[in-house]
């Protein structure tokens, strides 16, 4: 089509191997003995990643996500001018209900995408260390979005954790611990430097599917309508084949 009606957009930020090892290895380092703190911060060289929660053997793991809880609908919180005045913000309940309503009911699976505008490739200079300084959700908006919105089955943000001030200090009351036991996965690390619509976009997320992996590497690519204007939305689903 010489003008297509579909916008294809690769939100993904790259892993190496190296890095990937690397980064698990400092993890279980005998001397890292707060790695559950460490691991409530996130890691910017694991590149766009998914989990459920970072610990204990019984969580959740990607490879057991169902196929109808990957190909979604995409909603996207463009939060970027709230953090160029505070880069370490924490989004509240109360400031996120402007933009988010009670939507009920599984069968219009959604991912929520948290843009806080986090920069492309930041000098780090942290050899494998976890980072900490960036903007987060409060546990209280977790915990409204898991108890209210039962349509979301995954919820993204573009820094390395979805964390914030107000819970990576703590190693039982934390968003991941909270959305891992709700069943709802979390996607970090996401390339959002894209101007995508607020609504009307579909998204699809494959996780490397380790078997007892907790947090792997995923590709997590969005269909968007090309012209924003009429209420314009991508719908896409699955299709049975048999063989």
């Amino acid at each position: 089509m010489s003008d297509p009606v579909v916008d294809i957009f690769d939100l993904s930020h790259p892993v190496s191997w190296k890095d990937l090892v690397n980064t698990y290895e400092e993890i279980n380092a005998p001397h890292n003995k707060q790695w559950q703190i460490c691991y409530n911060c996130g890691f910017p060289e694991m590149g766009t990643a998914i989990h459920y929660q970072y610990y204990g053997w019984n969580a959740l793991k990607p490879a057991a996500i169902p196929i109808n809880n990957l190909l979604t609908r995409l909603r996207v919180l463009d939060l970027s001018y709230i953090t160029k005045s505070d880069p370490n913000v924490v989004l509240t309940l109360d400031e996120a209900r402007r933009f988010l309503t009670v939507e009920q009911g599984p069968f219009r699976p959604t991912i929520l995408l948290f843009k806080f505008g986090w920069p492309d490739n930041p000098s780090y200079g942290l050899n494998y260390k976890c980072y900490c300084q960036m903007p987060g959700i409060s546990f209280e908006l977790a915990a409204w979005i898991a108890v209210n919105l039962s349509h979301v089955v995954g919820v993204a943000t573009d820094a390395p954790s979805l964390e914030s001030e107000e819970t990576r200090n703590t190693t039982g009351k934390t968003v991941s611990a909270l959305f891992g036991k709700s069943g709802v996965y979390m996607i970090e690390n996401v390339d959002a430097r894209r101007n995508l619509p607020g609504e009307g976009c579909m998204a699809l997320v494959t996780p490397t599917k380790l078997i007892d992996g907790n947090f792997v590497p995923a590709r997590f690519t969005a269909f968007c309508p090309r012209h924003h204007r009429n209420n314009v939305e991508i719908v896409m689903s699955h299709r049975r084949v048999r063989y």
